[in-house]
């Protein structure tokens, strides 16, 4: 239950929305002009999600909790 509220939590925010949709308009674009491999999509993923649940973390533990 604590994994998907994580989750949930993570697929709430604005920032990681945003972030997640302009990579993906990105990687179509590119996969339009110049195909790129799976695994770099993936990667770009990866590593994109990981910035994100760093950036959670240091604003949870560094800026005021809204209420």
């Amino acid at each position: 239950m604590k994994i998907i509220n994580a989750v949930w939590t993570y697929l709430k925010d604005w920032k990681n929305l945003l972030t997640h949709s302009l990579i993906g308009v990105a990687i179509l674009m590119v996969a339009f002009y110049m195909p790129v491999a799976p695994v770099f999509r993936v990667f770009i993923l990866i590593v994109v999600i990981g910035f994100n649940v760093v950036r959670m973390k240091h604003a949870k533990k560094y800026l005021p909790a809204k209420e």
